[in-house]
This record gives C-alpha cells, sequence and structure tokens, in this order.
C-alpha cells in the first residue's frame, strides 16, 4: 500500500529560548520554510589515488536561507518577537510540525534571524516577512 503525501497540517512554533525549551505557535503562517542542508564537495586526491582519477568528499553542512510569511497580526506576542530576534540579532530555535493525518513529522532547528519586513497590500492581506539562515543541525523525529 502506497504511504499517503503530505496534504497539510503545516505548524510552525518558535522557541522561547529556555531550558527545557518552549514553543509557541507563530500564527497565521501563509508560507511555511524550505528546510535543508546543502554541502561543498573537497578534493580528497592524493598522489596514492589509483587510476590517475580524482577523489572529492562532501564537507560540512550549509544550512538553507529560509523564507517565512505570515498574515500580519499587529498585536500579536510572537510576531511581534519575530522583529525582535532579528533587531536584537538572535539565534532562534523553531519547531516544524507536518502531518499527513496518520504520521506527524517534528523538524527542529535554529536559524540566524537575518531580515524582517511588513508588506502593505490594497488588494491582499497585510504581511509579515521574515528571513534567516539555518545554523547547525536539523533533527527529525517522526511518529
Amino acid at each position: 500500500m502506497a504511504t499517503k503525501a503530505f496534504t497539510g497540517g503545516v505548524v510552525l512554533k518558535r522557541g522561547d529560548g529556555t531550558d527545557p525549551e518552549v514553543f509557541t505557535v507563530v500564527p497565521e503562517l501563509k508560507i511555511a520554510p524550505s528546510i535543508g542542508v546543502n554541502k561543498d564537495i573537497i578534493k580528497v586526491s592524493n598522489f596514492d589515488s589509483i587510476d590517475n582519477h580524482e577523489y572529492i568528499a562532501a564537507y560540512l553542512g550549509d544550512g538553507v536561507e529560509v523564507t517565512l510569511e505570515w498574515n500580519l497580526l499587529l498585536d500579536d506576542v510572537q510576531q511581534t518577537a519575530i522583529r525582535d530576534d532579528v533587531n536584537d540579532g538572535v539565534n532562534r530555535n523553531f519547531e516544524l510540525t507536518v502531518t499527513n493525518g496518520t504520521k506527524v513529522l517534528t523538524r527542529t532547528f535554529t536559524v540566524t534571524m537575518m531580515g524582517w519586513n511588513d508588506d502593505f497590500s490594497f488588494e491582499d492581506a497585510h504581511k509579515l516577512s521574515a528571513k534567516g539562515k539555518i545554523t547547525g543541525a536539523i533533527v527529525d523525529v517522526v511518529v
């Protein structure tokens, strides 16, 4: 039997930095982050390399830049805290959960917050956008 694809149920929570950390939903998420890692390669060839071939290896993982977008809520504590994280130069832990109705993927990661902006529109909802870069490991748990 084929496994069902994820069809919704995406929730993004912001950590409070305490121990143990408490994660709280940042409401009205419109665009969830594209989460991943890129690796540069390094040459590991040497004078003993076989058949004059070049050998390479993956180097340290480099987290991708993430873009987040919410419907703007002017008085929301968590949305205000996103702006504060950028302004204060904070690395912030996030928890993203995705469900397909049967299984839940919980992905935790840390983001170096790099920028935010409020977008006001006559024809669409006002938006809060934020940008950051993943730093460190991404941890996945599926239950």
